[in-house]
């Protein structure tokens, strides 16, 4: 393994340290490395039927902590919820890039742990891997990216297009819910941060229950209850979109 290669790993492993320190938690599962050049900062994947997880990164990783606190979100969730279990697993796929986006926006925050009651400003900077913005902006950023692929001509044309874009509108729900519980003047701009016509046109009849459903942290009772929902609206969405599987 090479130098830069070398500190990749050291990092990580400072950085998981670090999260197990913010959840309050030890559960945090073994993963394989991989370091790869390709453009990407980080993405977990779960071998269910093996139950390994493994974690590819860039190499412009360092220094992205909340980047990796939202992968090691969805490993922690695998954990809770889903360990060796395909349908749970297939189930929560929404409900964990909520809970992602919702660590990943209060380390943003710099919040000290997950018990952490802060206080902010929609209109504070904050330093994300797209440069110094608002938080505003940033949560807003998720709007203009799912506007984007369901506008495209041809949407979507497959499998991985559809969870993308699931992804992202349940990332945007869980930045909210921060928001919503922390903000201090998020009342100021409450109705710019709630017009979901995006989210509402593309998930359909779920849509109104999955957006009550979805504020501030879900009990392991609310987390099965949205999982009930998410997985047959997936499969709406590919009979839908005539996705081949």
């Amino acid at each position: 393994m090479n130098k830069k290669n070398l500190l990749i790993k050291s990092y990580i492993t400072q950085k998981l340290a670090s999260y197990k320190n913010f959840m309050l938690t030890e559960k945090t599962p073994e993963f394989q490395l991989i370091i790869d050049e390709a453009k990407v900062f980080a993405s977990h994947n779960y071998d269910v039927k093996n139950d390994r997880h493994s974690l590819l990164v860039g190499p412009d990783i360092v220094n992205m902590e909340a980047i990796l606190f939202h992968e090691f979100t969805h490993m922690y969730d695998v954990i809770r919820f889903s360990t060796k279990d395909s349908i749970s697993y297939a189930q929560n796929r929404g409900y964990t890039e909520y809970h992602a986006a919702q660590i990943e926006l209060l380390k943003l925050l710099n919040a000290k742990n997950i018990e952490d009651k802060l206080t902010f400003s929609l209109q504070q900077s904050i330093k994300t891997p797209f440069g110094e913005i608002t938080v505003l902006d940033y949560i807003l950023k998720c709007v203009e990216e799912v506007r984007e692929l369901i506008l495209k001509e041809i949407y979507p044309d497959n499998l991985y297009e559809l969870s993308n874009t699931l992804g992202i509108i349940f990332n945007y729900l869980g930045r909210i819910s921060i928001c919503q519980l922390y903000a201090d003047d998020y009342d100021h701009f409450k109705e710019k941060l709630e017009e979901l016509d995006f989210a509402l046109s593309f998930l359909g009849e779920n849509s109104s229950i999955i957006i009550s459903m979805t504020k501030g942290f879900l009990s392991d009772k609310e987390v099965k209850d949205l999982g009930e929902i998410y997985f047959p609206m997936v499969i709406e969405l590919i009979n839908k979109y005539k996705i081949q599987l």
